[in-house]
């Protein structure tokens, strides 16, 4: 210890690293980094720059398949198959839409439902209903839940209309063909509420289990269109929304059995000009040339170009790859089912 007054003592030298050390690792660290760098652009060059994401990539697998598909099989590939008889496309919900449904439920419920029916007064409905939601059969209380859900939204109380839809997806042992339209329900109460994501996942789920189902895939359009004019979506949502929309443009038709229905369609989402976005010039240059009109299927595919930066970057990219195939010297009326 240095005594009071003695002259300060000179501070040691820090030690550096030997310059023979310093290099090496050094000259590693910049590889690492160049590597990375590198090796960011490829992976995501891979998803059209969504990036690395399994959502990134999962989206881009579903768009190039349904591509493949249309490539393959036109727009015929769009349309459900058909493979349970007792299922109606259209209609009304509420196994309306189902037939021998009558045979698995005995006679008093049976009765219960039929005065329901008849009567004109919402009141008497929904005291004739509201027994059989404490029924043990599970196919009797899911029917009376959807029918209190169906009631209270055509007296506009989404609110009791979503909850009783609810109850009806809670009930155990069912077939999900039949959930499709407690979902439905739930998806139109949200959307007159204005709850599109729920709506959004709500129809995801109805037509899942029921692709035939076409008021979900009408109502599923519009709640696509909104969502994809909204802000702050990912690439990958955008391009996920966008496919979804092409396969209900496709299904809808082939369920009504009315092929004017594309041109219908396509008006609708070019809102007789020009559309907001490059996913509505898609679709409704897709509409177009489905219903054989390939001049007005290049004019709205070719305004894509025009609509530059109002979807995410990514998304956008993948979509005008798209249309700039489908405006290529061989645009010709679509062959139909």
């Amino acid at each position: 210890m240095a005594s009071i007054g003695s002259p300060p003592q000179a501070p040691r030298p820090i030690p550096r690293l030997a310059p023979r050390l310093a290099a090496p690792a050094l000259l590693a660290v910049l590889v690492g980094v160049l590597w990375g760098l590198m090796q960011v652009p490829g992976r995501s060059a891979e998803t059209g720059g969504l990036g690395d994401s399994a959502e990134a990539h999962q989206a881009v697998e579903a768009w190039e398949t349904l591509w493949s598909e249309l490539g393959e099989r036109g727009v015929a590939a769009l349309s459900p198959s058909a493979s349970d008889s007792s299922r109606r496309s259209a209609g009304d919900t509420v196994f309306m839409r189902y037939r021998n449904l009558w045979g698995r439920i005995d006679d008093e419920a049976r009765l219960a439902f039929q005065l329901a029916a008849l009567s004109g007064d919402p009141v008497r409905k929904l005291a004739l209903i509201e027994p059989l939601t404490q029924a043990e059969e599970p196919l009797i209380r899911f029917r009376a839940h959807l029918e209190r859900a169906r009631l209270q939204r055509r007296l506009q109380d989404f609110e009791s209309a979503r909850i009783a839809a609810r109850a009806a997806l809670a009930v155990p042992e069912l077939p999900e063909r039949l959930r499709s339209d407690a979902w439905f329900i739930l998806a139109d109460s949200a959307w007159e509420q204005d709850r599109l994501d729920e709506a959004e996942t709500a129809l995801n789920a109805a037509i899942a289990g029921d692709p035939g189902f076409w008021e979900a895939r009408r109502l599923r359009l519009e709640v696509l269109a909104r969502r994809l004019a909204g802000p702050r979506q990912r690439g990958a949502v955008c391009l996920d929304r966008t496919r979804r929309m092409i396969e209900d443009l496709g299904a809808l038709p082939a369920l009504a059995e009315d092929q004017t229905q594309f041109r219908d369609l396509a008006d609708r989402f070019a809102r007789q000009g020009t559309p907001s976005h490059v996913a509505l010039a898609l679709i409704a240059g897709l509409g177009y040339r489905w219903s054989g009109d390939t001049e007005r299927a290049r004019a709205t595919l070719a305004s894509a170009e025009r609509l530059r930066g109002r979807l995410p970057d990514g998304c956008e990219r993948l979509i005008l790859e798209r249309v700039s195939g489908l405006l290529g010297p061989a645009l010709a009326p679509e062959k139909r089912p």
